[in-house]
């Protein structure tokens, strides 16, 4: 009989799922399963955050900051048991990232597989507290109060990113630290860092300090006319390029910025204690006006007005590259790395008897296989030094890479998925019918984001296992400042967020915008310039 009553109590539990989110419980994205009890958790002075294992230190001390600067509550943090406790368990796979939050009056435990899945555990506890929790200084006159709760959870994809470009327009170290801690709140995982394009060369290199010292400097161009022009015609104080960002040089002012390979290092570590991986772009063989008018002998004719794309034809181009992508290594540890390889134009590689040269001996048939050729070589030097490629889907063009990785960005190419998935690569969902953050908005725009179709039909289970996971891009020609920014990204991430982790069948639309009010609140704390519902503004 007991028995009997244990698996009824158990069906019961199971059946309280995020489905339908109960009282004070409104978390982003939903959870798998929610139980909530009668109770209440509350912070108090001298509390203890303990840790069971040492690698777990870092995620304490994150955790102790998010409680104590807005509560102004000192608190200690332990190896072992404490108040709140982090507990790492054993991993069920190598890409454990489940976990679970049991909130009662007397304590909290937050228990993953992994570090990561600890601070998605932290992120959902962030939102069970009080909007007050989001201040920047102490916040007076808050009970700082945690509801009872059971919650198990696991997201659905692995990949859950948001692309920043820094190239078109720049953004500090600490904007940057203050745009992965929005990620974090909402459990991205995946900065994927546009660090160089024709506009400017972003990150310093060692071996090649003009990428810095002439690359990540501009006088002002038509992307920042039309910004400027934008600031007149919309009134809109928004679209002002920060006076920060300029520097003169004999009589010109110029515009720009870059991150010493320090600055990397640390926003990399910051992200890190955050659970998000910073994946580098350094975009080729396309894109590269900027590191062509630093060193002219990258392009086809020695001149660095004579195209946007490298010589491929050159070894001494393929030096470079691997060069560069060396000391890129060391300032990422992750697997991944991001090429680019979209919108190469090739008119030069025609004309060019490097790269007819090089088309010759290789035994290509055309320019579009020349940059397979070239794909393939960055990709073997990637495999030789433990990093896997990422490319923009015009690397299927002449041939895939067989280890390779496609952002999905063209969604009128919508073949792309199946034909990468065919060839057995994974594949990263990113279309422009939905996940371009910087294309313009209106008051449909969350909903069809909620709503569509990001995962074309017609793929088989098999198909749909190489699927990595979504990400949003935001291109910066026309975000040149933080609060432009916010705008453009928020609230459409949250909505995101919640496609990429929750399962499709417990995703709902009522669910989501009944839950999205109270995150809105959380981000007026947090001072966030996000889009109003129901604006005018685009």
């Amino acid at each position: 009989m007991k028995k009997y009553t244990r698996i009824l109590l158990m069906l019961f539990m199971l059946s309280l799922t995020s489905a339908k989110i109960y009282g004070k419980v409104s978390i982003v994205p939903l959870p798998v399963s929610v139980v909530e009890h009668p109770g209440e958790f509350r912070l108090h002075r001298g509390l203890i955050i303990g840790y069971s294992d040492r690698s777990l230190y870092d995620a304490a001390v994150y955790l102790r900051g998010i409680l104590s600067s807005p509560t102004g509550y000192t608190m200690r943090l332990k190896k072992g048991r404490g108040d709140i406790s982090l507990v790492l368990r054993r991993p069920s796979g190598a890409d454990d990232e489940s976990y679970t939050l049991s909130v009662t009056g007397k304590r909290i435990i937050v228990k993953a597989g992994s570090y990561r899945g600890v601070i998605d555990g932290i992120s959902s506890l962030r939102q069970l507290l009080p909007d007050e929790i989001e201040s920047s200084g102490i916040a007076r006159n808050v009970k700082w109060t945690i509801p009872d709760v059971e919650i198990a959870d696991r997201p659905a994809y692995r990949w859950r990113g948001l692309m920043l470009d820094v190239a078109r327009h720049f953004y500090t170290k600490k904007e940057v630290e203050h745009f992965l801690d929005m990620m974090a709140l909402y459990k991205f995982d995946k900065l994927h860092w546009h660090l160089t394009d024709s506009q400017g060369w972003r990150i310093e290199i060692k071996k090649y300090p003009l990428l810095t010292r002439n690359g990540a400097w501009r006088k002002p161009i038509d992307i920042d006319q039309n910004c400027m022009n934008r600031v007149r015609t919309e009134k809109n104080p928004d679209f002002i390029i920060p006076p920060g960002r300029f520097k003169v040089v004999n009589g010109d002012s110029l515009y720009g910025g870059y991150y010493t390979q320090k600055d990397i290092r640390e926003i990399v570590k910051y992200a890190a204690v955050r659970g998000i991986d910073v994946i580098p772009e350094i975009d080729m063989p396309g894109h590269s006006d900027a590191a062509i008018a630093s060193y002219p002998y990258l392009s086809c004719f020695d001149n660095p007005h004579s195209g946007s794309s490298i010589c491929p034809g050159k070894d001494s181009t393929m030096e470079f590259c691997k060069n560069v992508y060396k000391e890129i290594f060391s300032m990422f540890p992750y697997h991944y790395v991001h090429i680019g390889g979209d919108e190469v134009d090739k008119t030069n590689w025609k004309k060019c008897s490097y790269c007819q040269s090089r088309i010759k001996s290789e035994g290509l048939a055309s320019e579009e296989e020349l940059q397979s050729w070239f794909v393939h070589q960055m990709e073997h030097f990637f495999n030789a030094h433990g990093r896997r490629l990422i490319g923009w889907d015009e690397i299927l063009e002449g041939g895939l890479s067989p280890t390779a990785t496609v952002d999905w960005w063209r969604s009128e190419f919508g073949d792309v998925v199946k034909k990468t998935t065919d060839h057995g690569n994974e594949v990263i969902l990113c279309p422009t019918s939905f996940c371009y953050f910087d294309y313009s908005q209106d008051n449909n725009t969350l909903k069809r984001l909620y709503l569509g179709n990001i995962l074309p039909t017609g793929l088989s289970d098999s198909q749909k296992k190489l699927i990595k996971g979504m990400q949003a891009n935001i291109w910066t020609e026309q975000i040149p400042s933080e609060k432009r920014l916010q705008f453009m990204v928020f609230p459409r991430a949250l909505a995101l967020a919640e496609r990429a982790w929750t399962k499709s069948d417990l995703q709902s639309w009522d669910s989501f915008s009944g839950r999205l009010p109270e995150q809105l609140r959380r981000l007026d704390v947090m001072k966030v310039n996000y889009r109003t519902l129901n604006s005018e503004i685009k």
